[in-house]
């Protein structure tokens, strides 16, 4: 075994564990990854059987590089952006799609997060890839460049003027085919000589293996050697990462919380609305209108505010998919459902805590999801106003305190011995190709590591509970038990 490398135990094979296991392998560990479900075989396509909850399983993600005043994510989606058109390089179909991203204002004027972002990609140099509809000379440009077509026009409703919302036009945007992608990864990691170990059993975490640690620090009396699977076998590892859900809980399933409950404080599960509809190929005139080559991702943040005046999020749709598949999401608001925490989980809120609700359960969407697809469909997808859904699910992720991820070493185990890298794989999704870099780097490196993410990605362990974390299961988002 060389200096240095280490035997890594990574749980999860979606975004997360994918990418940063591709990254530990090449910087010379050995690497296995844990999985209970059976991506090897399905190829991350959801799987009806498997009643698969990740979010990694899913047909496409947007991809952007808008990000207000984050310069550093907007840097980082940069340097991801290179790297997928690298992988697009020999492939048939393009696990990123060039497709643009037209993000809705909700008035005839800009919002103030447009302008940081406009502002951030002039200090960048790349103003000129931004198109704002109301800008006479970024028409123009966008005529000139190809992109016209893609500044849609939608009028405000009921305004006697005919004013229409202003957009912008992000030509660095489109999205990412994120089971492909995964699927891909997978490949990649394999190739590598990263091994895998998948089933419901075998695959699924179960407890870590703990020892005395020889080594006296403050607070870390255990040293984690290892993880058991459900099987009841012993894997030993010098570091066990949390890097997605793999764990069965018959209840509820499974997240990062509940494979580390130490992260509860960082960490709530919360569920995204999305609905499908099913264009027909004979249907020529919506088959070309919403194909990728005349149709961007577009975001319309104008869901209706909450009684407190709080911004309840947005509304976004995709482009079909060469299936005919159109998809709309509803992040307005991102539901939770609190049951009683188990014995022993380091916070909780009343007692509570957010976990997934059964698979089964999450095959419909709440009302307010329903009604605000309804109303967004009338203004911007007139055709499918009255249709009838295709499909309609709750989708599960992983939100932080400051929608920023957590990657780095768990405080509390000795040896550096417990590693997290998690977050949210919907919002990961888009740094696929460079995430496990910057995360393989704080793994090696810790604070000495040259990723500029090194301070946004850290263990926060003081910081406020905000982005509705805060609410707890009095919130207006808790659905409790089921959706009846």
């Amino acid at each position: 075994m060389a200096r240095n490398q280490k035997r890594v135990a990574v749980i999860g094979a979606g975004v997360f564990g994918l990418s940063l296991a591709v990254a530990l392998q090449k910087s010379g560990h050995n690497v296995t990854v844990f999985e209970r479900h059976q991506y090897d075989k399905n190829k991350y396509e959801p799987d009806e059987c498997e009643k698969v909850q990740a979010a990694s399983v899913d047909v496409n993600k947007i991809f952007r590089a808008s990000y207000g005043k984050k310069l550093h994510y907007q840097r980082l989606a940069m340097e991801s952006r290179e790297a997928w058109l690298k992988l697009n390089q020999g492939l048939d179909d393009a696990l990123f799609v060039e497709c643009g991203m037209l993000r809705v204002q909700p008035s005839e004027k800009l919002g103030a997060l447009e302008e940081e972002t406009l502002d951030n990609m002039q200090r960048d140099g790349l103003r000129g890839t931004q198109f704002v509809k109301s800008n006479a000379d970024d028409r123009t440009r966008a005529e000139r460049l190809g992109w016209g077509a893609k500044l849609l026009d939608f009028e405000i409703p009921d305004r006697t003027d005919h004013k229409t919302f202003d957009a912008v036009l992000d030509s660095l945007g489109g999205l990412t085919r994120c089971s492909a992608a995964c699927h891909h990864y997978y490949k990649l990691a394999v190739r590598a000589g990263v091994k895998f170990v998948f089933g419901t059993e075998e695959g699924a975490f179960e407890s870590f293996i703990e020892e005395a640690s020889s080594v006296v620090e403050a607070s870390k009396s255990k040293v984690v050697v290892g993880l058991k699977t459900r099987d009841g076998k012993v894997h030993k590892a010098d570091v066990v990462a949390i890097a997605g859900k793999s764990k069965p809980i018959p209840s509820a399933g499974s997240f990062s919380t509940q494979l580390l409950p130490r992260l509860s404080y960082h960490l709530e599960s919360a569920a995204g609305s999305l609905v499908t509809f099913q264009i027909d190929p004979g249907n020529t005139t919506l088959w070309d209108k919403y194909s990728p080559e005349k149709f961007p991702v577009m975001t319309w943040k104008s869901a209706p505010r909450a009684g407190d005046g709080k911004d309840t999020g947005s509304i976004y749709v995709f482009p079909r998919t060469p299936d005919g598949v159109i998809k709309i999401g509803y992040r307005g608001i991102k539901f939770t459902n609190f049951e009683k925490a188990p014995d022993g989980v380091p916070f909780t809120q009343n007692g509570q805590w957010s976990v997934p609700l059964p698979y089964d359960d999450c095959k419909v969407v709440p009302p307010q999801a329903e009604e605000a697809i309804r109303a967004f469909l009338s203004i911007f997808l007139p055709e499918f106003e009255k249709a009838d859904f295709n499909t309609t699910k709750l989708c599960w992720y992983t939100d932080s305190l400051d929608n920023s991820f957590v990657i780095d070493y768990v405080p509390g185990y000795a040896n550096n011995s417990v590693f997290v890298c998690t977050g949210g794989s919907g919002h990961g999704a888009k740094f696929m190709p460079v995430l496990g870099d910057h995360a393989a780097d704080i793994f090696n490196n810790t604070d000495n590591a040259a990723s500029h993410m090194r301070s946004h990605w850290r263990w926060r362990e003081d910081s406020p509970r905000r982005n509705g974390l805060d609410e707890g299961p009095a919130g207006p988002r808790n659905m409790g038990r089921g959706l009846e």
